[in-house]
This record gives structure tokens, C-alpha cells and sequence, in this order.
């Protein structure tokens, strides 16, 4: 076959595959319209929830101190915490449905709550 036995409706069927396979792409990896939220959980307090939706900087008193919490549209991340370890602040940018970052000086868990899971399934 060479090239120039394609016809016009060859080329309509590849552009047509073409963009098929980026409408998959862009569905799985950038799920429309989802509503996330951050979850604030401390010992012996209720949850607070936060919206991702603008730039913030929170700043939560526990035990051992005070953990300032970032908040961008989007995410959020523990950018600092009493903690010798930097465990909080290690988790980086928290995103997804499901991320977690914990401050175990300050019995503090921050996690991303979304519309739909991140995930299928968990096996250990």
C-alpha cells in the first residue's frame, strides 16, 4: 500500500481514532468537576472542614505547638509543625482523594476528601 492510496474517509477514521484516545487520556487523568476538601482532625476536637478552592494560611494550636496549614486551589500541604521529624511536612502537597499528612506531636491529621476515590481498591 502507499501513501497515496489513502482517500479522504482514511484520514476522517485516523482523526477520529486521534482524538478518541485523547478524550480517554484527559477523562481519566483530569476528572471534571470534582469538589474536594480538606479534613482537619485533631484529638478530642470535632473535624474541620476546608474548601480548596482559594489561597489560605491556617495555623492550628495543639499540644506541642502550632501547625500552620497551607491551602491553594486545589491542594494543600503542613507547612510547618512541631514535630523533630518533619513527618507533616514531608507528605508534600496534598491533592488526591485520600493524600495524608499526620503531626503526631500535635494528634493533627490533615486529608483530602474527594467526590470519588482515588483508587479501586487497597491490597496488602
Amino acid at each position: 500500500m502507499n501513501p497515496g492510496d489513502l482517500r479522504w474517509g482514511d484520514a476522517v477514521i485516523g482523526i477520529l481514532a486521534s482524538a478518541l484516545v485523547i478524550a480517554a487520556f484527559v477523562l481519566a487523568y483530569f476528572p471534571a468537576g470534582e469538589a474536594r476538601v480538606l479534613v482537619i482532625s485533631q484529638a478530642g476536637a470535632s473535624p474541620q472542614h476546608e474548601p480548596l478552592d482559594r489561597h489560605r494560611v491556617l495555623e492550628v494550636n495543639g499540644p506541642a505547638g502550632t501547625t500552620r496549614i497551607e491551602i491553594e486551589p486545589g491542594r494543600a500541604r503542613c507547612a510547618e509543625s512541631p514535630g523533630q521529624r518533619n513527618i507533616c511536612e514531608a507528605s508534600g502537597w496534598l491533592q488526591a482523594h485520600g493524600d495524608m499528612a499526620v503531626s503526631l506531636p500535635n494528634r493533627l491529621t490533615l486529608q483530602v476528601l474527594g467526590s470519588e476515590p482515588g483508587f479501586d481498591s487497597l491490597h496488602y
